[in-house]
């Protein structure tokens, strides 16, 4: 029977490290998806001595679906590469090694790629007719659960909508990646997943596929329905977030910063000038790594709930409306909705004409 026989052909990128554990019953999920023929590309980028690279040989001897390649060691970005290299089918998903999911997690996925999906307008450009090019879904957390992760995925689930996503990509990834099912070809044609920096690949990953100044729009649709299940414990890369690290807060704002200057940037593709709000050590951050990347930051303001908008900003909201001139583009930095909502509402209580952008 040929794979066409057997359901639409779906190759899954399984990168492997240090998972001895957790592996088997993540590749098991896998093997036991339902209405598609699956294909597993284990991509084993443990240190020397990893029990998962023997288990895996062992398994793909006796499992025809499992491809066992051996990762550059160059990080996961540089991993999940190589496995994309090995892709044949025209849409690939991707599990995470201690994670879980049902099994009509790919066959859900694979039937919400649909031809005929409306565009839409992003921050530079016109509304397009493409086809999604990836279909994501939401996620649950289970294990190590915390309060603090579960209004994180309360947030990134309810972002249902390709604009929703989009908008929100500077704030926060705004969806697991993990979750998604991806035209192959989409993935290729923005290089993949190392990242440009040393900050994490998912949130590289987003800015380049949300890239606002392309001709096609890479729609990607989230399903309402939890099809995945996202392993929390304290040793996650999620949760080592200490100064310096590549998930650390410095690591998360050096990529966005690095992004939007290469829209925003005196040497960008729409150079403009930006007005910076936000509060405290939060301001001066931004401050510093927007400048550092020549982004041209008319004003650095300070504004808290509750107090009067900065003067300096009311000055130019007044020549905009006197003038029609263009203000600076308002970046504003918090990383609590209650905020952004305070603001949001001070700011066209001002004659503001749009909403600022939103980074954290």
């Amino acid at each position: 029977m040929t794979r066409a026989a057997r359901g639409p052909a779906i190759d899954v990128l399984l990168p492997v490290r240090g998972a001895r554990r957790t592996l088997p019953f993540a590749l098991a999920d896998v093997l036991a998806q339902r209405g598609v023929d699956v294909r597993i590309i284990a991509i084993v980028d443990g240190a020397a001595g990893d029990a998962s690279l023997a288990w895996l040989d062992q398994r793909a001897r006796r499992e025809p679906r499992l491809l066992v390649l051996a990762g550059p060691g160059r990080g996961a970005g540089a991993a999940l590469d190589v496995g994309l290299a090995a892709v044949r089918s025209d849409f690939f998903s991707h599990m995470e090694a201690d994670d879980r999911c049902p099994p009509d997690r790919l066959a859900r996925l694979h039937a919400a790629l649909h031809p005929g999906h409306p565009g839409h307008t992003g921050l530079h450009g016109a509304a397009t007719v493409v086809r999604p090019a990836a279909v994501v879904s939401r996620a649950a957390q289970f294990g190590a659960r915390t309060p603090g992760m579960r209004r994180y995925l309360d947030w990134q689930n309810a972002l249902l909508d390709a604009e929703a996503m989009e908008s929100s990509c500077f704030l926060e990834i705004p969806a697991l990646h993990q979750t998604g099912l991806y035209d192959t070809a989409a993935v290729r044609a923005i290089g993949g997943y190392t990242p440009a920096g040393p900050w994490p690949l998912d949130i590289d990953f987003w800015m380049r596929w949300f890239d606002r100044d392309r001709d096609v729009r890479r729609v990607t649709v989230k399903l309402p329905r939890v099809l995945y299940r996202w392993r929390q414990h304290a040793a996650q890369s999620t949760r080592a977030g200490s100064a310096g690290g590549t998930h650390s807060l410095e690591a998360l704002r050096a990529c966005k910063a690095f992004y939007l200057a290469r829209t925003l940037g005196r040497h960008g593709r729409h150079p403009r000038p930006v007005l910076l709000l936000s509060t405290g050590r939060t301001l001066h951050a931004w401050h510093d790594a927007l400048a550092g990347n020549d982004v041209d930051v008319a004003a650095a303001l300070e504004w808290r709930p509750g107090h009067p908008l900065p003067a300096t900003l009311l000055d130019a909201v007044r020549q905009q409306q006197s003038r029609d001139t263009d203000l600076p583009l308002v970046l504003a930095a918090y990383g609590m909705a209650p905020a952004r909502a305070r603001l949001t509402a001070a700011l066209s209580a001002a004659g503001l004409r749009s909403a600022p952008f939103w980074i954290a």
